[in-house]
């Protein structure tokens, strides 16, 4: 069995699972069940959100909001679990070194928790009951099933029929396509940790695009595409603009239909840019992910275009 807790919308959806696959992959079998809970999905800035994978292609899963490690590890697990809880609520010793060392000894016993900030994390041996719990956002964690993944984040549902002509410039041109990160990434809650990335960011991405390619197209993506529509062009290359209603798994999908990307930082966009499995692709990114110092980003690839933000 693998139990897997999911937080926030796709993106981070998209990184816990394609672990929590990793695992059965190299431990377990096609058979092992998979248990999911999406409770924390729809908390707080994300109350509109919830389950977004089950409008994929992923191997099936039961859902169940119940604490998973409590309901269904083993003793030694639940005991574990509760130590490891009260322990990380302590003062001054949450965060610790020695924090650390209890989650690389959970490991061994079938107990996942990680951070978005985790570098290496080496797989252990497999128990008969596993448990996800965190973001796992360093495709490390998951390279060796790429194919799989290309496969099984793709949706269900075919292309609606209102975007046939952003599929089509998606397809049969150089396209780029333009991630635009705003929404909450603009509140006061989330500004200390997360960049908003500047129009002069996007112009030197724009650059960089034009420089290397002799005729792009431009799609833009985002969560404020009305702002878009109004800020955001390139002189003399044409540019198309998203709806700004579709369903995510549409918008993914138009998204990493695209030849190029040019991604803010946000695991949504990530994800497009990793999809697309276009030749040659060029993949122009943030050159720092997070505005917290005290976090670092793992997501970077090296032949990533870096622009400052």
């Amino acid at each position: 069995m693998i139990g897997v807790e999911f937080t926030g919308r796709l993106g981070n959806q998209m990184f816990a699972y394609a672990f929590a696959r990793m695992l059965i992959e190299q431990y377990g079998s096609e058979s092992d069940p998979l248990v999911a809970n999406f409770k924390r999905c729809g908390s707080s800035a994300y109350s509109s959100w919830g389950d977004s994978l089950q409008y994929f292609n992923v191997k099936p899963y039961t859902t169940d909001n119940a604490d998973l490690i409590l309901k269904y590890g083993s003793f030694r697990q639940r005991l574990s679990y509760l130590v490891y809880m009260l322990w990380t609520r302590l003062p001054l010793l949450g965060k610790s070194a020695y924090t650390l060392n209890i989650e690389q000894a959970l490991r061994r016993i079938g107990l996942h928790f990680t951070g978005a900030a985790d570098a290496a994390y080496p797989l252990v041996g497999r128990c008969s009951r596993e448990f996800v719990r965190g973001y796992f956002q360093d495709r490390r964690f998951f390279s060796p099933i790429r194919s799989q993944l290309l496969h099984e984040f793709t949706p269900k549902q075919p292309p609606l029929r209102h975007n046939e002509g952003l599929y089509e410039q998606a397809l049969r041109s150089d396209s780029v396509c333009v991630s635009v990160r705003r929404g909450d990434y603009l509140s006061e809650q989330y500004r200390k940790d997360f960049h908003v990335c500047t129009p002069d960011y996007y112009r030197a991405a724009f650059k960089a695009v034009t420089q290397r390619i002799a005729h792009p197209v431009f799609i833009f993506f985002s969560d404020d595409i009305a702002w878009v529509r109004e800020n955001m062009t390139v002189e003399g290359f044409p540019c198309y603009y998203e709806r700004g209603d579709d369903p995510v798994w549409e918008t993914l999908r138009l998204m990493y239909s695209c030849h190029h990307f040019i991604i803010s930082n946000s695991t949504f966009a990530w994800w497009a840019q990793y999809l697309g499995n276009r030749e040659g692709k060029l993949v122009v990114c943030p050159s720092s992910w997070f505005a917290n110092p005290d976090w670092h980003s793992n997501l970077v690839n090296d032949d990533f275009i870096f622009i400052n933000t």
